[in-house]
């Protein structure tokens, strides 16, 4: 399992917090500790130490990958959040975050600020909906400049500090993403074949498959999901009832994540 380590130039600046990161491959588990500067004054034991500080744990969270999968918003292309309410004192339970930005369509770190008044500080990120727990990361929210990460339970190689200034930026480099493709040109009345690839993060053909989620923009589409086979797939538009110079336009994504890629062609 990969960690990527994001000092998130947009988090709050007033407080030196680190976390504890804990990863059980065995159990299939990530457990999360969240810790404030110790206090020599507060007369506890400091329970962790980054980069020679310690700090107190005040809140911890897991995520269990079994119960996970269990949630409904499980599905391709998902992240489960973490973020430390302030009021309460606590750490929210693992939300599925696609799920709540689906309608608002906001981004992470808007999400986070409008909805949850806080920042999201931790995530389970599921590339696919058959993602083996190895097959997940996680990423990691930390202060700009103070505190830190401390993850036991993976070999050092899989941890790495990135240079991005959010976590989804680390996810858009990791998830899968699709690309559509249009006919060179169809008539009026005659259906149009459209064909969707799986990518990779980086934009490379992947052999990955997955659950599409499709929409037309104009004409008619009878089947709006599809089960990519070798990371490809076709989606036919009927164009009945449209006249030359019409266009219909394809949007493919996935349950939760829709419009990730879009092609139009015009009728001729």
């Amino acid at each position: 399992m990969k960690v990527f380590l994001v000092r998130a130039g947009k988090l709050s600046t007033t407080l030196d917090y680190a976390i504890h990161l804990l990863i059980d491959k065995t159990a299939e588990q990530v457990r999360m500790r969240f810790g404030l500067r110790h206090r020599p004054d507060s007369g506890l034991t400091p329970d962790f130490e980054v980069n020679g500080n310690s700090y107190q744990v005040v809140a911890e969270q897991v995520f269990t990958y079994r119960e996970l999968r269990n949630n409904r918003g499980w599905s391709d292309r998902q992240s489960f959040m973490t973020g430390y309410r302030w009021a309460e004192k606590r750490l929210i339970d693992p939300l599925p975050l696609y799920v709540y930005t689906l309608s608002t369509r906001f981004t992470a770190p808007e999400a986070a600020g409008h909805v949850w008044n806080g920042n999201f500080l931790t995530g389970f990120n599921v590339p696919f909906a058959d993602s083996p727990f190895d097959e997940c990361f996680v990423t990691v929210n930390l202060h700009p400049t103070l505190g830190g990460c401390l993850v036991e339970g993976v070999d050092s190689s899989d941890v790495e500090q990135t240079d991005y200034q959010s976590s989804a930026q680390v996810r858009e480099m990791q998830f899968p993403d699709l690309r559509v493709t249009a006919p060179t040109s169809v008539k009026a009345g005659d259906p149009a074949v459209f064909t969707v690839h799986m990518l990779d993060g980086i934009g490379d053909v992947s052999t990955r498959d997955a659950e599409v989620f499709l929409e037309s923009i104009n004409g008619y589409l009878p089947i709006s999901r599809r089960q990519t086979q070798s990371g490809t797939t076709t989606a036919t538009v009927l164009t009945t009832g449209l006249a030359a110079g019409d266009t219909v336009r394809l949007k493919a994504g996935f349950k939760f994540y829709p419009g990730c890629a879009d092609a139009q062609v015009t009728l001729s």
